[in-house]
């Protein structure tokens, strides 16, 4: 089954190539700022920002603060962004092209396994050039804190190529990958389907990948516990404002399916920060769509398997990417662009070994019309691909270019209304900035602290409305983490600042307290958070006072 793959020096000038494809392609999210989650990952991660050995002490603990301020035990994935900081500091630039660099090597390495399948290696090239370009992945590559999806990707794909001759190495680069992204755990069935239609090659080679099959199992298990435990403190993000039945839920990822292979198929509908309306029926077309290419693929998938194809493997690369996305844990943003940055690689490989016996005959006649026809196709499509890929990822510039792309896509989505609230504001609207916030609290909004800070909102604070809805988000994100058993340091910063929008000013000095006694990074701030509360309670003691004598 497996051929003997491209040589290093042919995948170096791969490499070389396609990271010349992948700056041109990205050019212009190089100088983006640190947008969304990258200030919680990256900017304004503390644990990250030194090297120092209760840093590095904190990242690797399962239970430590590191993995708690993420909701992820992704040591790995932390310690690459701490080397980052350590040559680029807060300059976005370099951590931007570290991450295309990085893409352009995990293009590449799929580019040598595909090979590796007896994919011809002009096809295989198609195959990486197609990831490489694939506008869905401009969220992975574009987002600085995502640099976990593509290391994790060439870890993983590092690992099956590794497997069959040096399964140690390998096994160690699939540990990393999970550690890095637990999301790398789509390779566990690639290697399962591998030995399952793998031509026979002795009882000695097959005990060999089985005992290989069995480590990994054991890493996966290892690394599945400690990063389950850290996402429970976020809670279940429900899909919809009420928890859905078993079968509304299954017509939800039904949707999901569809919107992927329209995605993955034709680049249609990527955007920033998904939020579509759930379908309503069966009938949607979402859901006709998921539902066909789900028979389609189990159907294909089911055949190969049984015939111990080669192709049966990818489409358990398929399965294993998006199991993890499938919203058996729902989040908040139930559907991602960056999501298929794992199952995009599966779909072209099967794609790919589905047509291989055509790719051969047209290799072997590469003047025929048929042959130049299907050239012209696919230039074309990778030229398209790339000149959506570069408008895309101008998107990538700042949080503001980032909320009118998700808006002009889904208009009853987060930031569709956290824009709405803003407009409203500016025209010093009262009733149309409650309404507004009001809904996208009801669709997961509860960052209080942007409405108190954000200079837009100061007209409207005086106003008895717009103090009553802050403090009802505020309460949305008080209850949100009272539900964790050991709330970090900046948590427990936040939790007070809840409380102090709420007019809680005992509690908000007490969590800010709690903060000051455990120490860490930060504490001088909270100190002067602190200090400031303090000053604040006191200035509404003494207006109650006065408001008292006066009556």
């Amino acid at each position: 089954m497996n051929g003997p793959g491209p040589g290093a020096r042919r995948i170096v000038l791969v490499i070389l190539g396609f990271g010349v494809l992948a700056f041109a392609s990205y050019g212009p999210a190089l100088r983006g700022a640190f947008v969304s989650d990258d200030i919680g990952y990256v900017s304004g991660n503390p644990w990250i920002h030194s090297l120092g050995g209760s840093n590095l002490v904190a990242i690797l603990d399962p239970t430590g603060p590191a993995a708690a301020h993420t909701a992820n035990y992704a040591p790995v994935h932390l310690l690459l962004h701490a080397g980052a900081w350590q040559l680029f500091g807060a300059n976005t630039f370099g951590h931007h092209v570290t991450n295309v660099a990085l893409h352009a090597v995990a293009s590449a390495l799929l580019v040598a396994l595909f090979a590796r399948y007896a994919i011809p290696f002009v096809a295989a090239l198609f195959g990486g050039a197609l990831f490489l370009l694939h506008p869905a992945n401009v969220e992975a590559v574009a987002w600085i804190f995502q640099l976990k999806s593509i290391a994790a990707l060439a870890l993983a794909t590092g690992a099956l190529l590794l497997e069959p001759r040096r399964p140690l190495a390998a096994t160690a680069l699939f540990a990393l990958a999970l550690l890095t992204k637990i999301q790398a755990a789509f390779a566990w069935p690639v290697l399962l389907l591998a030995i399952v239609c793998d031509a026979p090659t002795g009882a000695r080679a097959r005990r060999a990948r089985l005992a290989t099959l069995a480590l990994w199992t054991l890493a996966l298990g290892l690394a599945l516990l400690p990063e389950m435990l850290a996402f429970q403190r976020l809670g279940h993000a429900e899909l919809a404002t009420a928890p859905l039945a078993p079968s509304e839920r299954l017509r939800a990822t039904a949707g999901f399916v569809g919107r992927y292979l329209v995605m993955a198929l034709t680049s249609r509908g990527v955007s920033a920060f998904q939020q579509p309306d759930l379908p309503a029926s069966w009938l949607d077309p979402w859901c006709v769509i998921g539902v066909a290419g789900t028979l389609a693929m189990a159907s294909r998938s089911l055949a190969t398997l049984v015939r111990r194809q080669p192709e049966a493997v990818f489409w358990g690369w398929v399965a294993g990417g998006f199991g993890p996305v499938s919203q058996v844990l729902p989040f908040l943003y139930p559907i991602a662009d960056r999501y298929l940055y794992f199952i995009l690689p599966g779909l072209i490989g099967a794609g790919l070994l589905a047509a291989r016996a055509s790719l051969e005959r047209l290799a072997r006649a590469p003047r025929s019309l048929p042959a130049r026809a299907l050239v012209a196709a696919s230039i074309a499509l990778l030229v398209f691909f790339a000149v959506r890929s570069h408008e895309r990822a101008q998107v990538w510039r700042s949080d503001a270019t980032l909320a009118r792309d998700s808006a002009a896509h889904f208009p009853n989505g987060l930031p569709a209304l956290l824009l709405r609230a803003q407009a409203a504001a500016a025209q010093r609207d009262v009733a149309a900035t409650v309404d507004a916030l009001r809904a996208a609290s009801a669709r997961g909004f509860d960052r209080f602290i942007d409405l108190e800070r954000d200079p837009l909102y100061e007209p409207l604070r005086a106003d008895e409305r717009f103090r009553a809805v802050v403090a009802e988000i505020a309460g949305v994100w008080i209850s949100h983490v009272a539900q964790r058993a050991s709330p970090t340091a900046p948590e427990l910063r936040m939790w007070g600042h809840a409380h102090a929008a709420r007019g809680e000013w005992d509690l908000a000095i007490e969590k800010l307290e709690r903060v000051v006694a455990m120490g860490g990074p930060g504490s001088e701030g909270v100190r002067a958070d602190l200090a400031e509360l303090r000053a604040r309670r006191l200035r509404e003691s003494r207006r109650g006072a006065d408001g008292e004598a006066t009556r």
